[in-house]
């Protein structure tokens, strides 16, 4: 019975690996919406979307960038992810695994609002990213008008978890480094090697990323991280999300203790 146990899971998992190897290759068929246009060629915008009126993209951009964007709420939308925690990783996640196969030489991984009224008022996303000059640009290089640097020293901060109420009342810095060692435990570790003492990187969660970088990682790693965002239950929503605003340079193959490119300094 055991044995039987044992070779049904086997069976769903290599089933489950087809499937997705199938839907990336469909999604690939449909047809690369980006090419040759006036940012260079082969780039592409993907945004990620809660429910900010995205209008803006096709006012803008259309016609001018190749853009897409992946929606966490509207699940009737062309472009969605099912997993709902993590902010705007689940978004850009569900993009690298449904196109692991074609994606385009240069992505710039973005927030779906045109702007952001809290820490950057008076630069709009669509003539900012008219400005980059994608194929002179570092391999990895923040997208941040918001000059949001974070830093955190993992050993000058405990470990432990803490309870809810703890966590409440402790600093930001302290609750970043308790989520990335905690994911780094269940997720990064074995991909990723050792966790680094030191965190240096522009905060939030904008970049523009190469492919050669990205695929320095198994699809299967991505889908790893979508499953992560999706079912542990040892970090709110909100940290998870976290935890990829620290780790996304890592990720692609930045040191982690040295402050990553901002292409607007």
């Amino acid at each position: 019975m055991g044995l039987r146990v044992v070779r049904l899971a086997v069976a769903l998992t290599a089933l489950s690996f087809l499937l997705q190897v199938e839907s990336g290759q469909t999604r690939c068929m449909e047809g690369r919406w980006w090419g040759p246009n006036s940012i260079g060629e082969d780039s592409l915008i993907v945004a990620a979307r809660y429910e900010e009126d995205v209008s803006w993209m096709a006012t803008h951009l259309q016609g001018i960038m190749p853009f897409v964007v992946y929606n966490t709420k509207d699940s009737s939308a062309t472009h969605y992810t099912p997993v709902h925690n993590g902010n705007e990783a689940a978004a850009y996640l569900q993009f690298i695994v449904d196109y692991y196969d074609c994606l385009p030489a240069y992505i710039a991984f973005i927030h779906a609002h045109r702007r952001d009224m809290k820490v950057a008022p008076d630069f709009d996303m669509d003539k900012d990213l008219q400005l980059v000059n994608w194929k002179s640009t570092a391999s990895f290089a923040s997208l941040n008008r918001s000059n949001l640097l974070w830093h955190i020293i993992i050993s000058q901060h405990s470990r432990h978890r803490q309870t809810q109420q703890q966590q409440l009342q402790t600093d930001y810095h302290k609750q970043a480094a308790q989520a990335v060692t905690v994911a780094w435990d269940q997720l990064f570790g074995a991909e990723l090697g050792p966790l680094p003492d030191e965190l240096y990187v522009n905060g939030g969660g904008q970049f523009l990323v190469r492919q050669e970088r990205i695929l320095t990682h198994s699809r299967s790693f991505y889908q790893d991280c979508l499953t992560w965002l999706d079912e542990s239950l040892d970090l709110s929503p909100w940290d998870k999300g976290m935890v990829f605003e620290y780790t996304w340079k890592s990720i692609f193959g930045e040191a982690a203790a040295v402050l990553d490119q901002n292409i607007w300094s």
